[in-house]
């Protein structure tokens, strides 16, 4: 019997920008037509959000800790609550809007730009965001910028390994913790910088005409380097930061104007 599985990783962000994946799905349709959902909760994060962000994953009884959840020709909650319903009028135009000859659910929810609104959960296609010591290398001397980089690994669920820091399920919580903690400390003083600045800059005068668009500082920072050292397209990253292309390659040069 011949079959094929999708897989996509359930996201949510904080409102730092950081991704947490909470949970992987995968959909597996059949060619008798039979058709199975596996949802993976990933643990390690979920123990990283408050109940402001995460209060469950509809459908699914995390009390019962099960590694996998699958549902045998059931659809799940969390599918049917968030996916067109086949008796929709617009049900093919959304499908072909995200570019699908036919509807595969979680694929559908890796392509629309839509989202549910009963939770802030969306679905990605899976990554791989494992750091090593020669990814680390890369980053520079910028401790903050290291700092967010780890917090990325961290939130989505994948390991650090260097020889001064490694991060698994095992200690996940604890460093998150800690840096996280720091990097809070490190945005009230960036923006505390920031806002003297302009206070300064108003006073003197200097301070005219439209604001600029506000960028999280470290998150900045850190696609600034991706993008210096070729692994992002100045696209990805304008994108990333919600700019425009221009407005990215102006930040970008005010940046390495000031190394």
């Amino acid at each position: 019997m011949k079959e094929i599985t999708t897989r996509g990783d359930i996201c949510l962000n904080d409102v730092y920008g950081f991704i947490y994946k909470v949970a992987e799905i995968s959909y597996t349709e059949r060619s008798d037509e039979s058709f199975k959902y596996e949802i993976a909760p990933n643990y390690s994060v979920i123990s990283l959000l408050g109940t402001y962000y995460f209060q469950g994953i509809p459908g699914i009884d995390l009390d019962m800790k099960k590694k996998v959840y699958i549902r045998n020709n059931v659809v799940p909650v969390f599918i049917s609550e968030r996916t067109p319903a086949k008796n929709r009028e617009d049900y093919w135009k959304l499908i072909k809007d995200c570019n699908m000859q036919y509807f595969n659910p979680v694929e559908w929810l890796i392509r629309t730009k839509s989202r549910y609104s009963g939770d802030n959960f969306y679905v990605k296609k899976p990554e791989d965001k494992s750091l090593t010591v020669d990814d680390i290398n890369t980053l520079g001397n910028r401790s903050a910028v290291i700092c967010r980089k780890i917090l990325e690994v961290i939130c989505y669920g994948n390991d650090v390994s260097s020889p001064t820091i490694n991060v698994n399920d095992a200690n996940r919580k604890e460093v998150y913790d800690l840096l996280i903690a720091m990097y809070r400390t490190e945005r009230k003083y960036l923006d505390s910088q920031r806002r003297k600045g302009i206070t300064r800059s108003a006073q003197q005068g200097k301070y005219k005409g439209r604001k600029r668009i506000k960028l999280d500082t470290l998150a900045a920072q850190e696609i600034f380097l991706d993008y210096s050292a070729n692994r992002i397209t100045s696209k990805d990253a304008s994108e990333k930061l919600k700019i425009s292309k221009s407005t990215f390659l102006r930040r970008y040069n005010e940046y390495m104007a000031m190394k």
